[in-house]
């Protein structure tokens, strides 16, 4: 059940802009080239982003997990695996898909996650209680709704967060100019808006981390720090722990 409301972002902001660069077990590319592409990006133009982060992807290359983490950026959980699918398990196997997960990312970074993103969005109906069981404070796994929100689990209130309509992956097709384009012209009708809005910008390290559409990826960056005045670049944990006070 659905309880909050979310009010106005800090300051009068009038839009939310959170960032997310999946680092999955899918590609080599994304953790040995694709992934420090994007930090440096991320870097010039001094924006925190949530990396999703696969446990096995972790065990593989640590270095840039913990680069990230070091330089500020939410590390979030994401599965074990890409083909582990948290709709498709029972729930003693969710469970212990989700644990492995949470301490591989804890004994690389030093932290714990407190976010969440199934792999393709493919939460059961299980995964809420789990991860407030579990201590997590946000699931990305939702997008019926425009905003974010609060929802009551078995174990405590979970935010859901929204992802994104149009990655890098689903626009693969449509090409790195299309991604540039719809998320410039996202952020302008926004901001035109009565009301609070929220820009979700994610970018798969072993697709957007390759040099044409990185350039793109910056590109947007670029457009939304010349109206950095109006917006909150905000990471999923800053995020959910807005919408969880309200």
């Amino acid at each position: 059940m659905p309880t909050g409301s979310v009010p106005a972002w800090p300051e009068g902001k009038k839009v939310a802009v959170k960032i997310c660069v999946a680092l999955e077990s899918w590609a080599e590319y994304g953790a040995t080239t694709g992934v420090w592409r994007l930090l440096e990006a991320l870097d010039r133009h001094d924006m925190r982003a949530t990396f999703g982060v696969s446990g096995l992807l972790a065990e593989r290359h640590p270095e840039p997990v913990l680069a990230a983490h070091t330089a500020g950026h939410e590390i979030a959980a994401h599965s074990y695996a890409q083909d582990i699918i948290p709709g498709r398990l029972g729930l003693d196997e969710e469970r212990a898909n989700l644990m492995r997960c949470t301490e591989i990312l804890r004994q690389v970074t030093g932290s714990r996650p407190v976010g969440w993103l199934s792999p393709r969005a493919t939460a059961s109906r299980n995964t809420p209680d789990l991860l407030a069981a579990a201590g997590y404070r946000w699931s990305g796994d939702h997008n019926d709704r425009d905003l974010p929100y609060v929802t009551t689990t078995s174990a405590g209130p979970l935010a859901y967060l929204m992802h994104s309509d149009f990655t890098d992956v689903r626009g693969v097709l449509a090409g790195p100019r299309a991604y540039r384009d719809v998320h410039v012209d996202l952020l302008h009708y926004l901001l035109r808006q009565p009301t609070p809005g929220i820009l979700n910008l994610t970018v798969h390290a072993h697709v957007g981390g390759r040099p044409l559409f990185a350039d793109q990826f910056e590109q947007v960056l670029q457009q939304i720090a010349r109206v950095r005045d109006d917006v909150w670049i905000a990471t999923h944990r800053e995020l959910a722990d807005q919408v969880l006070a309200s």
